[in-house]
């Protein structure tokens, strides 16, 4: 019996098969869902949200800050370059600000993003454009303990001049970027804290553009020959900034929560040339008083130093959220040959309320108001799956750049009314599995705009030509759009998107491009069980001819002209995009019209825009 008994046992237990020891190395444990982040912003609006990492590769070989903003920028024709946006923006801030904003995208460019991994997370961005064109962004975060994490980010662009490069490494951009965050969430979560340090060295050797070498001879092809030569030799800007933040909050409830934010910012340009080494008369203005010898560097310098400090209580209310709050601003502006630096202390009061209706959208309000000269701004947002609008009214300062300047090559000093502006916007949205359709509107009004302009030798009791001027006019800019995508034969997609302007004002301060034209046509799809995904097509853009703003090198600045028309040249790029399990990659043929035509086009006259050429980038992540 006891024999029987064991084989009866033997026979209801399953056969070993192996071993039972499961080699979890051989397993990916961490990925894009263990990592992720999350924005201060979310936050202070408390409307946390956790973002896995992105893997997705649509429009990654959109890789040149103008082509990330939609080609919506215009900069001088290279990587690094100043910069500014084509159509009106409605501004950040409305106390006192510096004015010098030509590298503003170079340094906000990313939002700081707070990290929660689960394990160590790094990633490697790497961009490696030809003719020495080199983008390169490293950023490594982990958690110290499940409520502590810590990361840093590292940025640095190395770009090549385009006109005229000698060897490899011969820059025309030089930057170094680099910020430290910390965040921490105490155990019963009731207090939070997020702090955070940056700075951005950005070095830029300024060429004025191509050289026109004998005006009668000269023709629009020569801009784009081989054998251009620089304007300018020695001319150089330097942009330091630096930034200290930190933010802090404690709950006493989901209704009640008290938060204050400390911002320590600095931002110093500085401007240096030898007159002498330059084309004859190429400078406007020169400053006798404070260059004799024009062998002498030329010289301008300005910082701009500012600290603010908000508290304020804020918390939801089933779908209400609300927030109200009192900042102080003190800011510092210091010009090298100023008789005495400009100085002030702003004081703000302000609010918002947000009504979030889950999957139906979100109505949101914000007010703010400057007690010492009656600056505010009004705010309110409505958005949805079918449809979004927004209406922005505010009044704010003249940058204090346009108010009072002295250096080498200018010289002048206003007394501008605060500037006030009003934008409604509102699009309608519809989408089916194989098409969708925004149609929309953006209606500016701007008064008392203030704006650097080109006036002409001759003009003023000085030589200067380039000034900032306050319109007396009201500048009025319809621009209706029409934004859309078309899916074709399963895995091809067409995107566009349409705009057309028209402006009303006497004295054109503001310079748009009357037709404005993004298009995409892709073949995107999945293979191998999820392991490789791609994308491959062409990317189009066009504008119509228009005046595009002309740029003051020794200021640093943007300013309207009415002699020189930028052309309209259709952009058309050659790309194929892919993910590889951990990794994105990309390959892109810039301009290929212009292998063909021989003939390029201008962002801004007088500088070539990217020429025909072949850009390769990578990106990969690590969750070990």
């Amino acid at each position: 019996m006891l024999l029987l008994s064991q084989m009866v046992l033997a026979q209801d237990q399953p056969r070993r098969r192996g071993s039972k020891i499961i080699d979890d190395s051989t397993k990916q444990v961490y990925g894009p869902k263990t990592s992720k982040y999350y924005y201060e912003k979310d936050v202070y609006l408390n409307r946390i949200n956790l973002h896995a990492i992105d893997t997705a590769i649509r429009d990654f070989h959109q890789f040149t800050y103008v082509q990330r903003g939609e080609y919506k920028y215009q900069d001088l024709g290279n990587i690094g370059t100043a910069i500014r946006p084509i159509f009106f923006q409605m501004p950040e801030q409305i106390g006192a600000t510096s004015g010098f904003t030509s590298l503003d995208m170079y340094w906000d460019v990313e939002q700081m993003k707070i990290y929660d991994t689960k394990s160590p997370y790094a990633n490697m961005h790497v961009m490696l454009g030809g003719k020495g064109r080199s983008m390169t962004r490293v950023r490594f975060s982990r958690n110290i303990n499940p409520r502590w994490n810590f990361g840093f980010t590292y940025r640095a662009l190395l770009i090549d001049k385009q006109i005229q490069r000698q060897s490899k490494g011969d820059r025309n951009v030089r930057s170094t970027y680099y910020d430290l965050f910390t965040s921490y969430l105490s155990k019963d979560s009731s207090y939070r804290v997020i702090a955070s340090f940056r700075r951005n060295n950005y070095d830029v050797d300024e060429n004025g553009g191509v050289r026109i070498v004998n005006p009668d001879t000269w023709t629009y092809d020569s801009y784009f020959s081989p054998n251009a030569q620089p304007t300018l030799l020695n001319a150089a800007r330097n942009d330091l900034r630096m930034n200290i933040r930190i933010y802090q909050q404690y709950e006493i409830a989901r209704p009640l929560q008290f938060y204050n934010i400390f911002e320590r910012y600095r931002q110093g340009t500085e401007f240096r040339d030898i007159p002498s080494t330059e084309p004859e008369n190429y400078y406007d203005y020169t400053d006798k008083s404070i260059f004799i010898n024009p062998t002498d560097t030329t010289q301008g310098l300005s910082k701009f130093r500012v600290i603010r400090d908000e508290v304020g209580v804020k918390g939801n209310l089933l779908k209400l959220f609300y927030q109200g709050y009192y900042a102080v601003r003190r800011y510092k502006n210091y010009n090298l040959y100023a008789a005495e630096d400009v100085k002030g202390l702003e004081h703000y009061l302000g609010g918002r309320m947000a009504l979030r209706l889950d999957s139906l959208g979100e109505l949101s309000a914000w007010a703010e108001f400057q007690a010492d000269n009656r600056n505010y701004r009004i705010e309110g947002e409505l958005k949805s799956k079918w449809f979004e609008a927004s209406l922005k009214q505010m009044q704010y300062s003249v940058p204090l750049v346009y108010q009072s300047y002295r250096g080498a090559h200018d010289n002048w000093k206003n007394d501008f009314d605060a500037i006030n502006a009003t934008q409604l916007s509102g699009f309608i949205h519809y989408k089916s599995r194989i098409f969708s359709l925004s149609p929309g509107v953006t209606l500016t009004r701007a008064g008392n705009y203030v704006f650097m302009k080109y006036i002409g030798a001759g003009s003023d009791t000085t030589t200067q030509t380039v000034y900032p001027i306050q319109s007396t006019d009201e500048q009025f800019i319809a621009s209706p759009e029409v934004k859309f995508a078309i899916k074709m034969l399963k895995h091809v997609h067409f995107r566009g998107n349409v705009i057309y302007t028209t402006r009303v004002s006497e004295d054109d301060a503001i310079q748009i491009p009357e037709v404005f034209i993004n298009a995409q046509l892709a073949y995107e799809n999945v293979h191998y069980n999820g392991n490789l995904d791609i994308q491959t097509g062409l990317q189009f853009h066009y504008q119509k001819d228009y005046n595009a703003l002309g740029y003051d090198v020794p200021m640093g600045l943007y300013y309207v002209q009415k002699t020189d028309v930028v052309k309209g040249f259709p952009l058309i790029d050659v790309f194929v995009s892919a993910r590889i399990k951990k990794g994105k990659v990309f390959f892109k043929y810039n301009n290929i019209l212009q292998a063909f035509t021989k003939e390029g086009y201008f962002l801004t006259y007088g500088y070539p825009g990217q020429r025909n050429i072949l850009d390769f980038g990578f990106d990969w992540s690590f969750y070990d």
